[in-house]
């Protein structure tokens, strides 16, 4: 991911989730106040939001809600800040480091927590994604760059050639739970659920490869069932055991083949 010369990292989203702030929107000129030396660019979209619940029938999709976000973009729109009536969040397409991310992280949920009158005290949730987009070299493979075990399996007796597959595998780990998934030829570069007017707006947006390629889904949560205080060190304390676990199993995927050009 990050710190790799020719990282395939094209997308980098970090979260916490709090109970709902209501009438957030009484706040947002304060925050942009706060926030526009630095992020200077404001927009501001509607987005239509499923949740899911688990229970022995399986997945139940709730009815769609619709929900207001803002983002706060840098000049440069490198770098935006999303708020909701329950979230905070810091995205990049140009993510070099986790010491730059989370120093901007920090700054970030600390000019939340000055506002007069917001109030939020407690966190429901913090996450961070990272997505990468491996394109094979000319002469090269996918297979050529990725481990057997994270790319989607066919029969081993059968000459097939895959034209689209994923494997998806959801993992606990010591901090919450990591969700990682290989999709092999999707149809989109990033995720349906990031594809927002923000990362659009912002001009994160990849073409599609013309040849065979992967896209590398690794979202780390740390979910809490008894909400945790909202102070700057335990979110940033937690992003990095998050990002720790992350960046083993990324360095997991990889062959050595693929690190030499990453790092190249």
């Amino acid at each position: 991911m990050g710190n790799m010369k020719n990282a395939p990292l094209i997308y980098t989203i970090g979260m916490i989730q709090f109970p709902r702030v209501p009438q957030l929107e009484r706040f947002i000129d304060k925050f942009l106040d706060l926030v526009r030396a630095e992020y200077p660019l404001d927009d501001q979209s509607v987005l239509q939001t499923f949740n899911a619940n688990i229970n022995p029938d399986g997945i139940k999709m709730d009815s769609p809600q619709q929900t207001k976000m803002w983002q706060f973009a840098s000049d440069d729109r490198k770098w935006g800040i999303i708020l909701s009536d329950q979230v905070f969040c810091l995205h990049t397409a140009s993510y070099h480091d986790f010491l730059g991310f989370s120093q901007r992280f920090r700054q970030g949920i600390g000019i939340l927590k000055k506002i007069p009158g917001i109030d939020i005290s407690w966190i429901r949730s913090i996450g961070l994604r990272y997505i990468n987009l491996v394109v094979p070299k000319e002469g090269l493979k996918v297979q050529d760059y990725l481990q057997p075990w994270v790319l989607p399996e066919g029969p081993p007796d059968v000459p097939l050639t895959p034209i689209e597959g994923i494997c998806a595998v959801r993992y606990e780990t010591e901090y919450g739970e990591l969700r990682l998934q290989t999709l092999q030829n999707p149809p989109f570069v990033l995720p349906p659920e990031l594809n927002s007017p923000f990362v659009r707006k912002n001009g994160w947006l990849k073409d599609k490869p013309e040849n065979a390629y992967a896209v590398i889904d690794i979202d780390h949560l740390a979910l809490y069932h008894a909400l945790l205080k909202f102070e700057g060190d335990n979110v940033i304390d937690t992003l990095v055991h998050l990002r720790e676990i992350s960046r083993k199993v990324f360095d997991s995927i990889g062959t050595k083949k693929a690190k030499k050009i990453w790092e190249k």
